[in-house]
């Protein structure tokens, strides 16, 4: 059996009941209460966290064509967030409409850029560290409240957050001289 370096989302679990002082489980099917709670609180801190628009699960400039059959454009169903480069366009639910012609009947393809939902399983181990420390922290404050483990737990997300944001620099190529900001400061004061 092949173990994988990632983490896994039953180890963030484990690692959510481990700060609260209580033992870990086997599985996430357990029926252990504290289990379902934890699960909630990791799906949505993902679901935040990936509305963000990180590398990994943007799409960008593609191309959407309409339903040949029906003349509507359907979007994927995990869909977070959908930006066309046309802003004639918008999201509906999981349909593109056209606000100027007031209809979901699309003739024409469209290029847009959007952000996807992945699974806990898709995610890099960056963004799964991030779910796991911010998941100490949020299961500790709403059900825990233990003071002392609280800048502990803080500190460990300040820490993933910022490994997870280096990372994304990284795979974005961001870089301060290249945003728009610093080129208007820079043209702005030359002399």
């Amino acid at each position: 059996m092949a173990t994988t370096a990632l983490i896994t989302e039953l180890e963030v679990v484990n690692s959510v009941l481990s700060a609260a002082g209580d033992s870990p489980v086997q599985t996430l099917d357990s029926r252990y209460q504290p289990v379902f709670i934890i699960k909630e609180i990791i799906k949505n801190i993902s679901r935040d966290m990936q509305t963000k628009k990180y590398w990994f699960n943007t799409e960008r400039d593609v191309t959407l064509t309409p339903n040949t059959q029906t003349n509507k454009i359907i979007l994927p169903f995990n869909i977070l967030t959908f930006e066309p480069e046309d802003i004639r366009y918008v999201a509906r639910g999981l349909t593109v409409y056209d606000k100027e012609a007031r209809t979901t009947n699309i003739t024409k393809d469209i290029v847009a850029t959007y952000t996807v939902m992945l699974d806990f399983e898709e995610l890099p181990q960056q963004a799964r560290k991030y779910i796991q420390a911010h998941a100490r922290v949020r299961y500790n404050n709403e059900y825990f409240g233990e003071l002392d483990l609280k800048s502990d737990l803080m500190k460990e997300l300040m820490e993933a957050k910022n490994e997870l944001d280096r990372v994304h620099m990284e795979n974005e190529d961001i870089n301060i001289f290249r945003s728009a900001r610093s080129y208007n400061i820079a043209y702005r004061n030359r002399r």
